[in-house]
């Protein structure tokens, strides 16, 4: 968390173009000339070791992860109609092979349109390239219909054909030309055998260890590049170094978590984009800068009870609790009816009576008994459906003979993947809360009672502060002061980018800058970055230009650098925090702004 220092009267304003006049400002964004590097942390290594990628758009990524103690997963998105990695293990034929992973898609960029995210078991001839005919098993375990933020388990079980050699774990992508979004994969595994505590026979099946090749080699000090971008010499706004960005990837550029940011705080943004004549980024493509959040600390791990298998009574309502305490940051509890299965069993469950009783309280959760709206595809009044589309469902059913206390209606869980629906409510860290439903599962019908490793039960998934909506970059025929077309820029001339936010009442989160272009149509070109400047206009009263809290001797000297006079339009990079009347320059105004509020030498 970054220190406020002394705060300073705040103006709340709109996003637009440029700063209001505050009283002071303070620099939260470190090496915004791109000079330093590299140095620890620089290096991006974006392939997973032992595994074999497959398209444009598929990488070792930190922005999600599943296994404990870790910090990446493998992420794929929109390129080509199949993008994925693998991995090959030796079998014999005959050999039980069960192959597994978790997915998940984010909220803030979820998987839409004909997008879906896979695994899938192959089974190869001992030339290792020539699949056995017919052994490929392929489960869809993600698609537009998925929840998001939610880890999402799929597993595959087949004996090897004939002629197995090797069996192949697939982690793959696919679309039909009309989707957005991207997933990840984490925990993969793929066991030989039946019984418990099968060793996993996959290699960095968790991706947290890094291949060799991808995209940002040397870094950027205090900066994660993620695509194709590199450091670059060949132009510069400030000093001698800058960011090349290219179109190898459809998203390329580099990004900065900044400082913690609360309702009132106001925040200016401003960056240099450079379009070569030489190779110019045309097309289709777009320039600009992104204000994107970080949620403050790590999410909690979620709670669950999947007490229903195939061992519990059927027929009859079989009761299901969590009794928990809120942890430390959380302020949200998504309550999740869920059903669990995979390609090897079926059967079904129905869910009724849910409650959740914070403090002792009264049920907070809404339609609880499942009567209200027309059931399936969100159409359950007040809970979200989430399903494997084809596979596996959780709707709402009526008028079958096991009502729970004879209400009329009930939340059904079936198929071959997981299902179920969820609700969020509220909470404060340490809150004592009772969650229980009842869950039933028949003994006869279409689909009876829970078959093999199927499970049903309840769930309870933390989130932590209010993130609020990213400042995105402007597509055509919108316009912003953050984003441009390539095609519109002046070549060999530096556009600035300009991003003013203040934060609405209720939220809390990081701050976080990225440069980055969308490739559009382009097929070759480039763009610079530079003189990028992250500054807080209520932060500090005075002028922080290295953001220690304080306005000192070396603030100074940084102002003597920054020294324009009455010149509007000439500041150099890094001195929009010394222009206290945002008139465009610094000059005797500004000085006689900064002399009065020395805080020390």
């Amino acid at each position: 968390m970054t220190s406020r220092g002394k705060v300073a009267v705040v103006l709340i304003v709109s996003l637009g173009l440029t700063p209001a006049a505050l009283l002071g400002r303070q620099l939260v964004l470190k090496n915004g000339s791109l000079e330093a590097g590299p140095g620890a942390g620089g290096p991006n290594p974006m392939v997973p070791a032992n595994w074999v990628e497959f398209g444009p758009t598929v990488e070792r990524s930190y922005e999600a992860n599943h296994t404990p103690g870790g910090g990446h997963a493998l992420k794929a998105f929109s390129s080509d109609p199949q993008v994925g990695a693998y991995q090959d293990v030796p079998v014999s034929p005959g050999d039980l092979v069960t192959t597994s992973a978790s997915l998940y898609t984010r909220s803030t960029d979820p998987l839409t349109g004909d997008a879906k995210a896979w695994i899938a078991l192959e089974f190869y001839k001992s030339d290792g390239t020539t699949q056995v005919p017919g052994a490929f098993y392929p489960l869809a375990v993600l698609d537009a219909s998925s929840p998001a933020d939610i880890w999402v388990p799929g597993s595959i079980s087949h004996a090897a054909p004939a002629e197995s050699a090797y069996a192949r774990m697939t982690c793959v992508w696919t679309w039909n030309g009309s989707a957005t979004g991207s997933a990840y994969w984490d925990d993969c595994s793929l066991t030989v055998g039946i019984g418990p505590n099968l060793p996993n026979l996959l290699t960095n099946g968790d991706f947290e260890t890094a291949g060799v090749g991808g995209h940002n080699p040397a870094g950027i000090d205090d900066w994660t590049g993620f695509e194709d971008q590199d450091q670059s010499t060949d132009v510069a706004k400030d000093g001698l170094k800058s960011v090349k960005v290219g179109v190898e990837e459809p998203y390329s550029g580099l990004g900065q978590v900044m400082a913690e940011m609360n309702a009132g705080d106001h925040l200016f943004m401003q960056s240099w984009a450079y379009n070569p004549s030489s190779d110019p980024l045309g097309s289709n493509s777009i320039v600009g800068i992104k204000l994107e959040w970080v949620a403050n600390g790590t999410v909690p791990p979620p709670k669950q009870n999947l007490a229903l298998d195939r061992d519990s009574p059927a027929d009859t309502w079989t009761l299901v609790e969590i009794n928990t305490n809120a942890p430390d940051l959380a302020t949200v509890a998504r309550i999740v009816m869920i059903y669990a299965a995979d390609t090897s069993t079926n059967g079904s469950v129905y869910f009724d009576g849910a409650e959740a009783h914070i403090n002792g309280g009264d049920n907070v959760l809404w339609n609880a008994s499942f009567e209200d709206g027309s059931g399936g595809g969100n159409g359950i009044d007040f809970w979200t459906e989430f399903k494997t589309s084809g596979v596996s469902q959780c709707q709402k059913e009526c008028d079958v003979p096991w009502e729970y206390l004879g209400t009329d209606c009930s939340a059904k869980g079936t198929g071959e993947a997981v299902a179920g629906v969820w609700q969020e409510i509220d909470v404060v860290p340490g809150d004592a809360l009772s969650v229980r439903a009842y869950l039933y599962t028949p003994s006869a019908g279409p689909e009876p009672r829970l078959l093999k490793e199927a499970k049903a039960g309840i769930k309870v998934e933390w989130a932590i502060g209010s993130v609020p909506t990213w400042v995105d970059i402007c597509r055509p025929p919108s316009t912003c002061s953050n984003s441009v077309p390539a095609n519109s820029m002046t070549p060999d001339t530096w556009t600035p980018l300009t991003i003013d936010y203040t934060m609405a009442p209720g939220k809390n989160a990081n701050a976080k800058f990225v440069n980055l272009i969308e490739r559009g149509g382009a097929a070759s070109g480039k763009v610079y970055f530079d003189a990028c400047e992250g500054v807080m206009l209520n932060w500090f009263d005075g002028a922080d230009a290295d953001a220690d809290d304080d306005e000192d001797l070396r603030d100074f000297a940084e102002f003597q650098r920054c020294f324009t006079g009455a010149v509007s339009g000439q500041m150099r990079w890094g001195c929009i925090v010394f222009d206290s009347n945002n008139d465009g320059d610094v000059d005797l105004a500004d000085y006689v702004f900064f002399k009065d509020r020395l805080t020390g030498p």
